[in-house]
């Protein structure tokens, strides 16, 4: 995924504190980004738009909206600013469609990220509507939190492609480390696996991404058992940290990127799965798909 683009006014306030279900400061927090649809028109609050992305969507141009908020805290997040759920701009979802449709002819498909754009459900599923119905095809990247959103979309045939993070195998003690929500790693994993349930039962094309970080999220039997779980989708890609983004750790800017070879040994550990689909992103081979090699 790219990162989001300096094109609306910055934000200098702190993200917001996460709170994951209950109570008000939560309810707070979601009104932030969801709420405004309650005025007749609906907006939501986007943090940047690439008007033509040739990498946000495998063999389709497309163009990329970023929502902003997100209710992860991962410290390797190379769009941290997209965190606070009031950066960027609001917007109408009808203006928003008319600045997406500046890409016609050449876009053939929408794909919309984040942040979190879940969040932001009601907006969210107005503009993939929206898109739809002007001919585009629509895709979403998620982290799988909010199970409820992805079976909602499903159902009303918005989306034609969902791309889910997995960032490590679905263990709560591992899980709440990566995300960077310690004490939340039952609630995480249980959305994420339902999630996953009802993307793997769909029709529609699934791609899961994996980050490999150095010291986090880099060994073979991490990728074997994630692989495992996601059997049946679409496409695992593998994707190769880069420590070059204003980082929400720093500290993480210490870490090298690992190494393509390592991506392409990793890659044959889920083919060794049964994944027929296994990619690699790296910043000096871009997309790759790994092939099986024959006995």
């Amino acid at each position: 995924m790219m990162l989001a683009p300096e094109l609306l006014a910055p934000q200098v306030n702190p993200p917001k504190p996460f709170i994951w279900h209950k109570g008000e400061k939560c309810f707070l927090l979601r009104e932030a980004v969801e709420g405004n649809y309650l005025r007749g028109s609906i907006e939501v609050r986007i943090g940047g738009l690439v008007d033509l992305s040739t990498v946000d969507w495998p063999s389709k141009l497309c163009s990329v909206v970023f929502f902003s908020g997100c209710n992860f805290r991962c410290p390797f997040c190379q769009n941290a600013k997209l965190i606070d759920p009031s950066y960027g701009k609001l917007m109408s979802v009808s203006d928003l469609v008319k600045l997406v449709e500046r890409g016609k002819p050449l876009i053939e498909g929408v794909v919309i990220t984040g942040g979190e754009c879940t969040l932001q459900l009601e907006g969210l599923v107005e503009l993939c509507r929206a898109l739809k119905e002007r001919g585009l095809g629509v895709g979403i990247d998620t982290n799988g939190s909010n199970p409820k959103a992805i079976e909602r979309l499903l159902e009303e045939k918005v989306v034609d492609r969902v791309a889910i993070d997995v960032k490590a195998p679905l263990k709560p003690e591992v899980y709440e480390r990566v995300v960077g929500l310690p004490g939340h790693g039952n609630e995480v994993v249980t959305a994420l696996e339902r999630s996953l349930d009802a993307l793997l039962r769909s029709p529609i094309e699934v791609e899961v991404r994996t980050l490999i970080v150095p010291g986090l999220v880099d060994q073979p039997e991490q990728v074997k058992e994630v692989a495992k779980r996601v059997k049946g989708c679409t496409r695992l890609v593998l994707q190769q940290f880069r420590p070059e983004a204003e980082l929400l750790d720093p500290s993480f800017k210490s870490i090298k990127a690992p190494e393509r070879v390592l991506l392409l040994a990793l890659a044959k550990v889920a083919l060794r799965e049964g994944i027929e689909n296994v990619c690699i992103r790296t910043k000096e081979g871009g997309l790759e798909r790994v092939r099986r090699v024959s006995a």
